[in-house]
């Protein structure tokens, strides 16, 4: 033995040909996701514009950063911008070793949940291979401690992932309905 600590060595041979075994049993390579990338993603979520207000002291109108409505709209790009970079990090850091399992095993879950209203799939074709792919990552493969090593590896920022990993299955709220 190198001396090296037994989880380290676990840990390599888990990692051999750069296959690891994520938290939900899948099995898959890692791949850092190219910070420009991850930029260029969440740049198309913008804050909302600063509402003003007329101040009749000084008879003009003035910004007003602290209106409560803004500030929530601002907390919400700011969700969306983290649950873009998870996207991004999900769809170019995860390459499944594996091919995704039948419908039956996962999909028809998905579809269940949005019949029920907890989850829409509206946006995704899902007749093409890329739109199955990222569902399967993005809601069955992955999961919220895979996502901190996924954002490791790519220069994300922990509180960028925590905010957004609620949104994930087993993520902060703990609920595989988001």
């Amino acid at each position: 033995m190198d001396g090296a600590s037994p989880a380290v060595a676990v840990a390599r041979e888990q990692m051999s040909d750069g296959i690891v075994t994520l938290s939900t049993g899948v099995r898959a390579r890692l791949r850092p996701v190219a910070a420009t990338l991850i930029e260029e993603v969440t740049s198309h979520i913008s804050n909302p514009p600063v509402p003003s207000w007329f101040n009749t002291d000084k008879d003009r109108e003035e910004p007003n950063p602290g209106d409560p409505e803004y500030r929530r709209a601002v907390a919400e790009a700011n969700r969306k911008r983290g649950i873009a970079a998870i996207d991004a990090l999900v769809m170019f850091g995860v390459q499944l070793v594996e091919p995704i399992p039948p419908d039956k095993d996962w999909l028809d879950q998905l579809k269940f949940f949005e019949r029920r209203g907890h989850l829409s799939l509206a946006s995704y074709d899902l007749t093409n291979p890329l739109d199955r792919e990222f569902l399967y990552k993005r809601f069955i493969a992955v999961a919220s401690e895979d996502l901190i090593i996924l954002s490791k590896n790519s220069g994300v920022r922990p509180e960028e992932v925590s905010r957004a990993a609620v949104s994930f299955p087993g993520g902060a709220a703990g609920d595989a309905s988001s």
